[in-house]
């Protein structure tokens, strides 16, 4: 007998469980896993299912997938479903949640994970996989086309990632000395123009920046593994989440980062229904970027200085999302 814990809409964890192959109660989610792993040469590693199997039989797949078991957060069910299926220890270091597809009973949480594996070290659970190998992008569009491969509609976003240069790892408070180091640098430009000394980044304690660990999500940005810059994102109410503060180190300007980092944070949470987040309002550029982005100057308005006014800006349309598998 399966288990699975129950979340709402907002993907707000229930105290109830679901017992798998009964049927989900309308407005009841569950976590779901897809794993892609990738290796050195840029090929996928994917397994045919059983023909058995109930959903997709005899076709080629992801290379491990399934639900979180009571219990289980995203991350321990990827661990897991690899485990499982194939045989061998996912080097989850080495990966990454890189967007989250919302389909009518669940949240199907997409793993990129970098990893090169021998195919003979593979041990196949014969229940539930007949075969595995690696293959190129350019393989397994040919095999949708064929009608070998589960057609996911979410290809184009996944190659997307693969491709990219970007990625974001999520941080914990042993990252918090280099963080706020980090935060420091990119402010002080702005410290020292408007002479914020009650409010500025800069200024902020160690204690107070150690707190967002326990509120929200912090996020490395990384571009080709070095770290470029960072963001802490918030849930503010049900369904309403808050871009808190995004940092992008100077000499990594103009390369696009943050239009792609807002992006990826979207599809991350299809949970939100709108996202909101403060600035300087004689900050034209970053103004220009969130409106650019779809966000829209709210009527709220802060002086914090005579020179120095923070505008709340709010998007709610248009969000970008994937909505079904």
């Amino acid at each position: 007998m399966e288990l699975w814990n129950i979340y709402d809409q907002y993907r707000h964890l229930t105290d109830r469980i679901h017992e798998r192959g009964q049927e989900m109660k309308a407005g009841d989610y569950h976590i779901v896993v897809h794993v892609w792993i990738v290796n050195e040469d840029g090929q996928f590693l994917i397994q045919r299912r059983q023909p058995w199997k109930i959903g997709f039989p005899n076709m080629w797949d992801c290379a491990a997938a399934g639900s979180a078991i009571m219990g289980d957060d995203s991350e321990q069910a990827a661990i897991r479903e690899v485990k499982e299926e194939l045989g061998i220890e996912l080097d989850i270091e080495k990966g990454e949640r890189i967007f989250t597809v919302r389909f009518p009973r669940g949240f199907d949480d997409i793993w990129l994970v970098r990893q090169n594996i021998a195919i003979e070290d593979l041990q196949l659970q014969e229940e539930e996989v007949a075969e595995a190998k690696w293959a190129s992008k350019a393989e397994i569009k040919d095999m949708v086309k064929n009608g070998e491969f589960i057609p996911f509609n979410y290809f184009d976003q996944l190659f997307e990632s693969v491709n990219s240069h970007i990625s974001l790892k999520k941080a914990s408070i042993e990252d918090a000395e280099e963080l706020l180091a980090l935060q420091k640098e990119v402010f002080m430009p702005l410290y020292k123009k408007y002479n914020d000394h009650e409010t500025s980044p800069v200024t902020q304690t160690m204690e107070r920046f150690s707190a967002r660990f326990e509120c929200g999500i912090y996020y490395k940005i990384l571009l080709d593994g070095t770290l470029a810059g960072s963001v802490h994102v918030h849930e503010k109410s049900p369904g309403l989440m808050r871009l808190h503060i995004i940092n992008i180190l100077g000499r990594f300007h103009n390369k696009g980062i943050a239009q792609e980092v807002m992006k990826r944070l979207e599809l991350m949470h299809p949970e939100a229904d709108a996202w909101e987040l403060d600035t300087i309002l004689t900050e034209e550029r970053n103004c220009y970027l969130y409106e650019k982005m779809g966000y829209i100057r709210t009527g709220y308005a802060k002086v914090i200085k005579d020179d120095m006014t923070i505008v709340r800006y709010l998007k709610e349309a248009n969000l970008t999302k994937i909505m079904s598998i």
